[in-house]
């Protein structure tokens, strides 16, 4: 019960906060920004978000392989393990903020009509972090050889790799997807509420927007269900 209050503060807060600000921005002349003169410097702020995230992924890759190739025993394969499992999580993460950031970067990049040379960084940028994502995936094998880990051509790569964890593993990915998915429903909802907003404040219609965001919601909350009901 607490857990679903708190959610319903947070949106109510969100949504109150989406409408003053859009509010006071439409009509306040005094902070209304030209927002054309931000575009360039928007551009090479995103350029050089990814390019700090490209070289975190690839100096976590770069841990990994140096720690592989040290010959460690006892509390010291111990560490090095626990060293070697933070690089991998920090290497994940940097690659799958690059893909995401690559594709938000060339919609804007492709949407203000910028130079193409920047739309060729991106989808450089964009590369980057599909080789990362792939080169720590293949990297897994090589910090648990005594685990019989799927290639990543197996179709059931995913599953095979969740069975083979323990179960404080699991406890870790569960406790994680369980936080994931509630602020996920929450930020989605709060999404809703602010283009809703924005709509009505500027006539400008997000319908499209609602509805994809609206069916992402529909369609992640029909698959969890689906996959608990399955379990009794």
């Amino acid at each position: 019960m607490k857990s679903w209050f708190k959610f319903g503060l947070q949106m109510f807060l969100g949504g109150l906060v989406g409408y003053t600000f859009m509010y006071v921005y439409l009509n306040n002349e005094i902070i209304q920004i030209d927002l054309t003169n931000l575009v360039l410097p928007f551009t090479w702020l995103l350029l050089l978000l990814l390019l700090g995230l490209t070289a975190w992924g690839a100096s976590r890759v770069q841990r990994i392989r140096r720690l592989t190739k040290q010959p460690l025993t006892g509390d010291e394969e111990d560490e090095a393990e626990g060293y070697m499992y933070q690089a991998y999580s920090d290497g994940s993460l940097a690659s799958t903020l690059t893909v995401i950031l690559s594709l938000t970067s060339a919609s804007f990049i492709l949407l203000t009509g910028q130079s193409l040379a920047f739309l060729i960084a991106i989808l450089l940028s964009l590369v980057a972090g599909i080789f990362l994502s792939y080169s720590l995936n293949r990297l897994l094998a090589v910090m648990y050889p005594e685990r019989a880990l799927p290639k990543l051509s197996d179709p059931d790569y995913a599953q095979r790799l969740l069975d083979l964890s323990d179960d404080g593993e699991k406890h870790v990915m569960l406790q994680g997807l369980y936080k994931t998915n509630l602020s996920t429903t929450s930020l989605m909802t709060l999404a809703i509420i602010l283009l809703l907003v924005y709509s009505v404040l500027t006539g400008d219609s997000q319908l499209f927007s609602i509805f994809v965001v609206s069916l992402i919601m529909v369609s992640t909350n029909i698959q969890y269900i689906r996959i608990i009901r399955s379990k009794n």
